[in-house]
């Protein structure tokens, strides 16, 4: 971690990052007074900490079986390393692709995905499948998800 990274995520940085992932709405002011700052100084904060690319977005939670995408699955792709750009760049494409993963081990990608059904995730599939061997995993159910870690770690350390 470079020196500006390490200053940007002192004992105050972290707790705004943590707040900021548990609640990406909450106030300047609240989010100041939680962390033990002014809004200003939260605010300018925030800001460095956005310029550093240590906040990348902020994102909202979405409930897919309200929107007809009840069915989540993992569809692993083990593809040769000459078909790596065709397949981020079809991953990219497509909007059930919730999440692309390139791995080591078994297979070179993990896709995340969220379809309506069985017959939507069919062709899904058919799309990765000339691109190398597929497997895919439907999920059942899910007893913790969370898209950004709720700790940050620092060294050996966690902040909770």
């Amino acid at each position: 971690m470079n020196f500006k990274i390490e200053k940007l995520l002192d004992n105050i940085g972290k707790k705004i990052v943590r707040e900021l992932v548990n609640n990406a709405r909450i106030s300047f002011s609240e989010l100041g007074r939680v962390v033990g700052l002014s809004t200003p100084a939260v605010t300018e904060r925030v800001r460095k900490l956005e310029e550093a690319g240590i906040i990348t977005g902020y994102h909202a939670g979405i409930n897919g079986d309200l929107l007809g995408s009840s069915m989540t699955a993992f569809i692993h792709l083990d593809t040769p390393a000459s078909c790596y750009g065709r397949v981020k760049s079809l991953a990219n494409q497509l909007p059930q692709v919730l999440e692309c993963h390139h791995v080591s081990g078994e297979g070179s990608f993990i896709f995340k995905v969220m379809v309506g059904s069985v017959g939507d995730l069919e062709p899904l599939v058919a799309r990765f499948s000339p691109l190398g061997r597929t497997k895919t995993t439907i999920v059942l159910s899910s007893s913790k998800e969370k898209k950004y870690l709720p700790v940050i770690f620092s060294g050996s350390q966690i902040l909770e």
